[in-house]
């Protein structure tokens, strides 16, 4: 896996009890370049926690661009 590909990318385990379709939805996610992990109770949790390790790879990348 290249660059960018690879630093964006999440591997995101669905705990068995999760229902997706009555809005149930509880697991971990791993991000694959940090191995930063975190548990999850609903959708905002696992969006704001894969926003936030984003928005840190794009600072990471525009501050390789600009030093390199």
């Amino acid at each position: 896996m290249n660059g960018l590909h690879y630093k964006t990318a999440f591997v995101i385990r669905f705990d068995p009890n999760a229902d997706i379709e009555s809005g149930r939805i509880e697991g971990r996610v791993e991000h694959v370049a940090s191995y930063k992990t975190t548990r999850f109770h609903c959708l905002d949790e696992l969006l704001s926690f894969v926003g936030l390790v984003l928005e840190e790879v794009r600072a990471e990348e525009n501050q390789s661009e600009v030093g390199g």
